[in-house]
């Protein structure tokens, strides 16, 4: 291999969904010469992050542990949004609906 197509890299990500460009991101952030491979183009709709509807909320009932980590997921997202320039999360309202007893 010539030296024009010879590159260092620290890390090589396979797979580039939300996991894998998290990792990427935060691996880079640090100081890290990243790769990213994924099997499909970027900005696929194969994933399982693709669509209009997503939803992230402070309203879990499952477990109280949620919440300090949901609390920071709020606090990323606006960090990401700052350093990518980019408008990447809406905050709207939400209603659920259910049952009185549960």
């Amino acid at each position: 291999m010539s030296d024009s197509v010879t590159k260092h890299t620290d890390v090589i990500v396979i797979g580039t969904g939300a996991v894998g460009s998290a990792a990427m991101y935060y691996l880079a952030r640090n100081g890290f010469d990243v790769i990213g491979l994924d099997r499909f183009p970027a900005a696929h709709d194969k994933g399982s992050s693709h669509g209009q509807t997503r939803i992230i909320r402070l309203a879990y009932f499952e477990h109280p542990n949620y919440v300090p980590l949901l609390k920071r997921s709020y606090e990323l997202w606006e960090e990401l949004e700052e350093v990518s320039g980019s408008d990447l999360y809406t905050e709207s309202g939400l209603i659920q609906v259910g049952p009185p007893d549960g």
